[in-house]
């Protein structure tokens, strides 16, 4: 997240649909770049939330510095139908190229084969394509998928949430938005590792806001006033569980994932426990990169599996990781 989810990534802001064009959607204002690549960005996500549009930034800035123009960035809101309608306005204007980041990774399979078919090759950046598949199974008409290591995550979590409470017991889950990959990704790890050690109690979903991850950690609480830590998917909703935890008095740690401003400005002012660095900006330059590889090269292939470099941050090291959303 979609901190997405993500973390991650969830609201709505700059318009962009189909049918409609602003001056941030006319690539021309975005690149400033040649025309020796054309690209588009297909924010399905939605321009709104900071995670994707740090990761959109990356991507033009990026696409400017490789000498590529962006003809087109679409803002999907986070609405499948209205994502839909923006490939078919990408697929229009013929671009070389496009990044996708998804509404929804259920249904943009479709979405990347009717792009594909089309011509052109497609880069998703920080979500897995396609239903229930593992983030080393690529979807297959991608040209590469760019991405945190989302698997992986959840072990490092888990790991660090057992020095802090080496003598386990209850914890609770903050998931992200229903759909979202993340909310098994980063997830699965972190059951595997802390089994025998940390029981799940309760699990409920957060929005990838922070007043809902308050709230859905309030209400675990309410209901387990034992438990002795909170495992949020994104910083965000972290960031608002530490508020219910400060609330009742708990004693419970608190870790999120994502690097983000209110999580690392938490972990600083002695409020959350850890997270994990995530880098959009950094990660949508990366994907723009593979992307003009692609555009370059016939034989860059598909499927290709792209991480960066996630460090875990606690008080510790909060120093190390500067927000990038």
């Amino acid at each position: 997240m979609r901190s997405a989810a993500f973390a991650g990534v969830l609201a709505v802001a700059l318009a962009a649909c189909a049918t409609e064009a602003t001056t941030d959607e006319t690539g021309a204002e975005e690149s400033g770049g040649s025309e020796s690549c054309r690209i588009a960005i297909d924010n399905g996500s939605g321009t709104g939330f900071p995670y994707p549009n740090a990761g959109a930034n990356g991507i033009i800035d990026k696409a400017e510095e490789l000498g590529c123009e962006v003809i087109a960035h679409l803002d999907g809101k986070s609405d499948v139908q209205t994502e839909a309608a923006n490939v078919q306005n990408i697929i229009a204007q013929e671009p070389d190229g496009v990044i996708i980041i998804p509404a929804n990774a259920a249904e943009a399979g479709r979405f990347v084969d009717q792009m594909t078919e089309a011509g052109i090759k497609v880069v998703s950046f920080h979500s897995i394509i396609g239903a229930d598949r593992a983030i080393d199974d690529v979807y297959p008409s991608l040209s590469s998928l760019v991405i945190e290591n989302e698997t992986g995550v959840g072990a490092m979590v888990g790991e660090a949430m057992m020095e802090s409470v080496p003598e386990g017991g209850p914890i609770g889950l903050v998931l992200g938005a229903p759909g979202y990959a993340e909310n098994t990704l980063r997830v699965e790890e972190f059951r595997a590792v802390t089994e025998g050690t940390f029981e799940i109690v309760a699990e409920q979903p957060g929005g990838w806001v922070a007043d809902q991850g308050q709230t859905a950690c309030a209400s675990m609480l309410n209901a387990n006033p034992g438990i002795v830590g909170f495992y949020a998917i994104s910083d965000d909703m972290a960031v608002g569980c530490q508020q219910a935890v400060d609330a009742v008095g708990s004693s419970a740690v608190v870790w999120g994932v994502g690097g983000a401003q209110l999580g690392i400005d938490s972990i600083a002012a002695g409020g959350m426990d850890g997270t994990v660095c995530y880098k959009p900006y950094d990660g949508g330059a990366r994907a723009m990169e593979e992307l003009k590889k692609a555009i370059d090269d016939d034989s860059y292939g598909t499927g290709e599996l792209v991480f960066y470099d996630t460090p875990v941050i606690t008080a510790e090291n909060v120093d190390e990781c500067e927000p990038q959303w």
